[in-house]
């Protein structure tokens, strides 16, 4: 059992996520796979509602990313739930604790193509300024562009932070004070299916991985010279200790890369695309008004008193 633990440790797994048939505890991290995870265990549990994923009109730049919204994945919610209920989940042998971890500089790389190349809805504009295009002839330079977001997130962590993205993985998983049954790591392959099979074999069921959200097909050694991977390393320092990641030689400079016209303006597109995205949400949600935002509270109050049968109406997925 782990030791040192704080008192308030359920306060600090504010992401997870319950499976109560099969007893599964998932602590997600951002972009490690959880897209995949939460669609495969909603699947194994069999709480997975496809109907809502068609009718939430939160900022979701595909109908893939809507399994975060928990009248999708119909899980648990893990700091809903009592206090005593919480503890039960964390000590007892009776709950299997998964969880999964990614090499910090693909992890960085994949949270800043998202929240910073790509501008996805919800990513603090702070950052955003602090990130700014290098651009040549007009066209962003890829690397120039990657190394400036290193150089902002060592400077200013706490920025950063903000956004769970951004979060190193031991400040999510708490590795310290909660005993995992299965922690699979992404650069070790096979693992990912080893904590799948385990969850399965747990259940009695034959549930299949999903690969979600792809990146755009830039690689991480494009973009990482020397100067960037210490940099990130430096952020990350708490994983690498923990976690025992191998830090890898990269060359002094990175071939260049500049985004040709055709790439300059699908990438234009992309962005567009995000900010419209977040614009309808945001109008949506102001459209419904106050007297929609006291129906939804009233209906919540509801739910938390109705039979489970009704729990998954999928009206309630805009609260």
């Amino acid at each position: 059992m782990a030791h040192n633990r704080q008192p308030h440790l359920p306060d600090l797994l504010n992401y997870a996520l319950v499976a109560p048939r099969t007893k599964v505890l998932y602590v997600p991290v951002t972009k490690v796979a959880c897209s995949t995870l939460k669609l495969f265990l909603a699947q194994v549990e069999g709480s997975w509602n496809e109907e809502a994923s068609r009718r939430v009109i939160s900022a979701n730049v595909s109908q893939e990313q809507t399994i975060h919204n928990y009248l999708v994945h119909g899980l648990q919610r893990f700091h809903a739930l009592p206090r005593r209920r919480q503890w039960e989940i964390i000590d007892s042998p009776d709950w299997m604790r998964v969880a999964a971890l990614r090499d910090p500089l693909r992890r960085a790389y994949s949270s800043w193509e998202n929240r910073v190349l790509l501008r996805a809805p919800g990513t603090d504009p702070e950052v955003l300024v602090r990130c700014a295009d290098v651009l040549v002839d007009g066209r962003l330079d890829v690397p120039a562009t990657f190394g400036r977001f290193a150089t902002a997130l060592r400077a200013d962590p706490e920025l950063f932070m903000r956004d769970d993205h951004f979060r190193p993985q031991f400040n999510t998983l708490y590795v310290d004070q909660v005993d995992y049954d299965v922690i699979a790591r992404l650069d070790r392959p096979g693992d990912l299916q080893r904590l799948a099979d385990a969850v399965n074999l747990r259940a009695g069921t034959n549930v299949g991985l999903q690969r979600l959200n792809s990146g755009i097909g830039i690689g991480p050694e494009q973009v990482y010279d020397a100067g960037c991977a210490a940099a990130i390393e430096e952020v990350y320092e708490r994983d690498y200790a923990w976690f025992s990641f191998e830090r890898q030689d990269h060359p002094e400079r990175v071939a260049a890369f500049v985004l040709d016209p055709l790439q300059q303006s699908m990438l234009r597109d992309l962005r567009a695309a995000n900010e419209r995205i977040s614009a309808l949400s945001t109008a949506a949600f102001g459209r419904v008004g106050f007297r929609y935002g006291a129906g939804q509270m009233l209906k919540s109050v509801l739910w938390r008193v109705s039979p489970r049968r009704r729990r998954l109406d999928p009206r309630l997925a805009q609260w």
